[in-house]
């Protein structure tokens, strides 16, 4: 892996995962006292809107969470577990009291505190920590007594989950080793917050796998290479063509209202917001900016203003999907929602095997067929999902306020412009089309990504995981455009914070890292990997003629 590595120009040796982030960057974020009294007061007055979003915000932008005494220039997580325990007073005083205020900010500073003040009253007695085996571990795998390994120190997270940014994603490695899911997917900043979670340390029985090791250390070598940076103009470039495809979409039914015009228009408009999902998919994953709160900002701008899906919906969906893509629980109900498609489609004869209906056989044996006409409605039914989510008692009423006014603007905007620039009937026309095309269009790249993969429902390792349930669709100018950058999808679940736009950089890495362990690295045109989805479908559709056959 190294000579790779060496022959792509990237620096050799690594550690591990997060601990090689650029340091130049919170030197720069901690050095703008004005930013973070300005983003005080914002956090203060979204605080009213939004608890999980208060608390990010307050997190990852105050300055004091940035720095810690007498360090500057390097990462939280650099500093060794004994260092910490042999913190001086003050700095034990400035953890608990960062502490205090994330809980009064989430409403459960009793809660927190009490963590915070165990875990420092057993450093100030100098008590050895608790050391745990994953027999322990793994019995606290339930929402309510949720327990995780990182990076070989364990965390309880059970009164913090409800609260969690990312959703219910936390619960996929309850009792299980989450140290290679949480780096991908949380910001350097986020390991001090782990901190009053802290319970003691995790002893492994058998040595880490060397799969693990390889991943972590070329994980180490992009990061010290810079490939999690992101590219500003490329995005700004991305941005304004986006816009000028609304715009263009928007001028030719200004022009003339013919049933061609109304069509094309349509069409253009359905590419403009294929588009504009990748781009909140970007932001969303953080790939655009280093400060956190701007990529949802921006996030939901795009996702619920412009495109009229539920932000947070999007979120805890896809943060499932990335933790367990293609994962069933034991009786193969799909805990991955991508793939829980039933009563319409089966991915695999062992999810058929839970469909008792005679009935419902007899409609999944002609899956393959009807495919490609229910891509057609595929929005439709996303804005229907959006909306219901947030229709939860379980929501707050700030959130939904949120959600639901931001999703309104779309609604007004998109049918104010049809009604006001057209007549009734090619008015209709504009939106269905357009909302057909939009949903063809985002499905014909989701399917390629994971659907006629491995389906399972045994525990595996994040690599295997990743590798095993995705497909690449090879790279051209045409592909990374329609897709995205979603054709190279085993990198992007591998590095799901890394731009688009350094995928290819690493795939001949990361095709090298697969075959050194026998990994099927799966990369097929557009043509054969849509083959592949149909013939998956197929052969669950033969068996179901065979059950229907035969009872």
């Amino acid at each position: 892996m190294m000579m790779a590595c060496a022959a792509a120009g990237l620096p050799q040796g690594g550690t591990l995962v997060e601990e090689n982030i650029d340091a130049a960057t919170f030197e720069q974020l901690a050095t703008m006292p004005l930013i973070s009294v300005c983003l005080d007061a914002l956090d203060r007055t979204w605080r009213e809107w939004s608890t999980s979003t208060s608390f990010v915000i307050r997190r990852l932008l105050n300055k004091k969470h940035l720095t810690t005494e007498g360090t500057t220039t390097s990462s939280f997580q650099s500093i060794p577990g004994d260092a910490l325990r042999n913190n001086n007073e003050s700095q034990k005083t400035t953890t608990a009291a960062a502490a205090a205020a994330a809980a009064e900010a989430m409403g459960k500073s009793n809660v927190v505190m009490k963590t915070v003040s165990d875990s420092s009253s057993s450093y100030q007695q100098g008590v050895a920590p608790t050391t745990y085996f994953m027999e322990d571990v793994s019995l606290h795998s339930k929402p309510n007594d949720c327990w995780l390994v990182i990076k070989d120190k364990v965390y309880d997270v059970s009164r913090f989950a409800e609260q969690h940014p990312g959703g219910s994603v936390i619960y996929t490695h309850a009792g299980r080793d989450a140290t290679d899911i949480f780096a991908g997917f949380h910001a350097p900043s986020t390991w001090k917050l782990l901190q009053q979670f802290y319970i003691g340390n995790y002893k492994s029985l058998e040595p880490t796998p060397e799969l693990l090791k390889d991943y972590r250390e070329l994980r180490g070598v992009f990061m010290r290479a810079r490939l999690f940076k992101s590219s500003k103009l490329y995005y700004t470039l991305k941005c304004l063509v986006n816009a000028l495809l609304l715009a263009a979409s928007i001028a030719i039914i200004c022009l003339t209202q013919s049933l061609p015009a109304v069509l094309l228009s349509a069409f253009i408009l359905g590419v403009c917001w294929q588009q504009c999902g990748w781009l909140s998919h970007d932001f969303l994953h953080h790939q655009v900016f280093e400060t956190r709160w701007l990529n949802t900002f921006i996030g939901y701008s795009i996702g619920n203003v412009v495109l009229g899906f539920s932000t947070s919906w999007w979120k805890n969906k896809h943060n499932l999907h990335h933790a367990a893509p293609n994962e069933c629980d034991q009786t193969y109900k799909p805990i991955d929602e991508d793939i829980d498609t039933l009563p319409l489609l089966a991915w695999s004869k062992d999810i058929l095997a839970t469909v008792d209906s005679q009935r419902l056989r007899r409609v999944l044996q002609w899956q393959h067929i009807f495919f490609f006409p229910m891509l057609m409605f595929s929005r439709f039914t996303w804005l229907l999902f959006s909306w219901l989510y947030c229709c939860k008692p379980q929501m707050s009423l700030q959130r939904k306020i949120l959600e639901k006014g931001t999703m309104l603007m779309h609604y007004v905007w998109f049918i104010g412009i049809a009604f006001w620039l057209l007549n009734p009937s090619m008015a209709i026309i504009w939106i269905v089309m357009s909302e057909f095309i939009t949903g063809t269009l985002l499905s014909l790249v989701f399917i390629l990504n994971h659907n006629g993969k491995e389906v399972y429902n045994t525990s595996k390792d994040f690599v295997n995981a990743q590798v095993a349930s995705t497909r690449n669709i090879e790279a051209n100018m045409f592909n990374d455009w329609f897709t995205g950058g979603l054709n190279r999808q085993i990198e992007h679940h591998l590095f799901p914070t890394m731009p688009r736009h350094n995928l290819n950089k690493i795939s001949s890495h990361v095709r090298a890292l697969c075959e050194k362990h026998g990994l099927v690295y799966e990369d097929l045109n557009i043509t054969l990997g849509t083959y592949r989805v149909v013939e998956a479908l197929a052969e669950v559709a033969a068996a179901a003629t065979t059950t229907v056959a035969s009872s």
